[in-house]
């Protein structure tokens, strides 16, 4: 993944004999690349074609592209995170779609692969073209297949890598709370969810004597990491391939528990945004590596780690993050055109130059850096977002959430999950058409 790309040379060629234009990528020959002038739309909540206009890192690359392959315009259409699913799946039904590329975030990738609006780019790239992608966007696009389809194609955003999971310790409290040293913890296969635990008797307590907690062990952690770290999952494949429901199997029912257990007896501080641990009041936090140290103003030394071990497994858990993906839609007209221009436009060399960046600013050290590097390398995990459809934490009317908002209220996890399962079971059979 550290190595660059150096088989195949981004490379235009125009053979003046005959007035064809080839265009080799980092992945592959396409041979000729003609849009014969044709718009191309790209519909996106986040705008990451912004580098390639005035000012931007990479200015003019849109008007070489234009130039290149023959395309009238790039346009561009900015919906909403919470809408451009729907703004996507419109345009396709309304056939307007045919020259589009999308950007969805991870929570709207069923919403539209079960309407059938996704293209199947398997069907146009051959194998070796994804040989070539980063072993964690090769992780992404085998378990987000649909209908045994591969849908995703590009390095074009940073997300595969930018919402795996870490854990970080603030080196500053372990100091002083005499914690010990988190990295010896994990060398020596120690960071564990007793190792866990023991952090957080030590670390919750009053520092200034005012009588009010102001210190925690434990910020907020989102129950799914619990469950992937103990070697759980929410779905699995069965003997017969069919997606079930999983969250009744032991491993993940023990997780529900302690998750419930760490809840009730108050060793959690704080949400989703982390501001505790931000802000030097909580010993560990798990978070997406976007997150961490994500304006560079933490004032405390950190390091970062993988999720610690569950008892229900020999080893350490490196979790995938799967989020926001290009997609082609099905009705495009020119898709083999559109995959073109996304090699051309975002080339893996700059992916592995971005990624080298993105750790350099998280790592503040030797560790943390081949920690970072080691867990992109070797995910192995389930992808931290794969089951979406089923709900998110927060919502309780779903049956992820339902569960885990019933746990959160003191339920029995075992109880809790079978009061979900024939809901959530269902809802997999509707959405994977088995």
């Amino acid at each position: 993944m550290r190595k660059k790309i150096t088989l195949l040379v981004v490379l235009a060629v125009m053979l003046v004999s005959s007035g064809v234009l080839a265009y080799v990528s980092d992945r592959m020959d396409f041979g000729e690349i003609d849009f014969k002038g044709a718009t191309v739309t790209y519909v996106l909540h986040h705008d990451h074609l912004a580098d390639f206009r005035e000012g931007g890192k990479y200015a003019g690359r849109l008007d070489e592209a234009m130039e290149l392959f023959n395309i009238g315009a790039i346009e561009i259409v900015q919906v909403d995170w919470g809408e451009v699913g729907n703004a996507c799946l419109n345009r396709y039904l309304a056939g307007d779609s045919t020259y589009d590329l999308w950007r969805l975030p991870h929570n709207q990738f069923f919403q539209l692969a079960s309407r059938g609006a996704f293209f199947p780019v398997d069907t146009i790239l051959p194998d070796e073209y994804f040989e070539y992608l980063s072993q964690i966007t090769q992780t992404k696009n085998d378990r987000l297949r649909f209908n045994d389809r591969r849908l995703h194609f590009s390095a074009g955003v940073p997300d595969d890598y930018g919402h795996a999971t870490f854990m970080v310790a603030n080196l500053d409290i372990f100091e002083r709370e005499n914690l010990g040293d988190p990295y010896e913890m994990y060398y020596n296969g120690e960071w564990t969810w007793d190792k866990l635990e023991e952090i957080a008797i030590k670390a919750t307590r009053d520092t200034d004597g005012d009588g009010e907690i102001d210190q925690w062990g434990l910020a907020w952690i989102e129950p799914t990491f619990m469950i992937f770290a103990n070697g759980g999952s929410i779905t699995r494949l069965d003997d017969n391939g069919k997606v079930v429901f999983s969250l009744g199997e032991p491993e993940a029912v023990e997780a529900l528990r302690t998750y419930g257990e760490w809840n009730q007896k108050g060793y959690f501080v704080g949400d989703y945004q982390m501001r505790e641990f931000m802000t030097g009041k909580a010993a560990v936090a798990v978070m997406p590596m976007w997150q961490v140290n994500q304006n560079n103003d933490w004032d405390f030394r950190f390091a970062v780690l993988p999720l610690a071990k569950g008892p229900s497994v020999d080893d350490y858990v490196f979790a995938p993050g799967v989020a926001d993906a290009i997609f082609i839609p099905a009705n495009a007209e020119y898709p083999l055109g559109l995959v073109a221009l996304d090699n051309f436009l975002f080339p893996l060399d700059e992916y592995e130059e971005t990624l080298e960046e993105w750790i350099t600013v998280r790592a503040q050290d030797r560790e943390s850096y081949e920690i970072i590097w080691h867990v992109l390398e070797n995910v192995d995990g389930d992808a931290a977002y794969y089951h979406n459809f089923l709900g998110s934490w927060w919502e309780g009317e779903t049956p992820f959430g339902g569960i885990v908002g019933g746990i959160s209220g003191g339920a029995a996890p075992a109880s809790v999950v079978a009061e979900f399962a024939g809901t959530a079971q269902a809802m997999i059979d509707e959405y994977l058409g088995q």
